[in-house]
């Protein structure tokens, strides 16, 4: 049986599209993150929630958006929840579905993120 959780539906939020954009970013980032760094290291939900809200921090400012509060939450409720015995890699897949779900691009440049990203998730649809 898998450890991982299925990626919620998004919500809208009263997000603008921007601040979804953001959202999906900082996902993407983050996904990122927990594939490169330990991937084989347990996560947990402090670990997802910190990351995120660092990724969507980061963006935001970079793009000048505001509602960084309300783009974290955002962002994590469409990652779902953390289950507990999952490696960073395996959710990292977790939150590169979530971040395709809310429009994120895994072709092109965006793919050098996690190498190998967009040919997981293509399997997988």
């Amino acid at each position: 049986m898998s450890k991982i959780t299925e990626a919620r539906p998004v919500t809208d939020r009263g997000l603008t599209n921007e601040q979804k954009t953001v959202a999906a970013e900082a996902l993407a980032k983050a996904a990122g993150r927990l594939a490169s760094g330990g991937p084989d290291d347990l996560v947990s939900s402090l670990d997802v929630t910190t990351l995120v809200g660092a990724m969507v921090y980061e963006v935001a400012a970079r793009d000048g958006i505001r509602g960084g509060r309300e783009i974290s939450r955002a962002a994590l409720d469409a990652v779902g929840d953390v289950p507990d015995g999952v490696t960073r890699v395996e959710f990292a897949v977790t939150a590169a579905k979530a971040a395709g779900m809310l429009d994120f691009d895994w072709s092109g440049d965006n793919s050098r993120l996690i190498p190998g990203i967009a040919e997981v998730l293509g399997a997988e649809q």
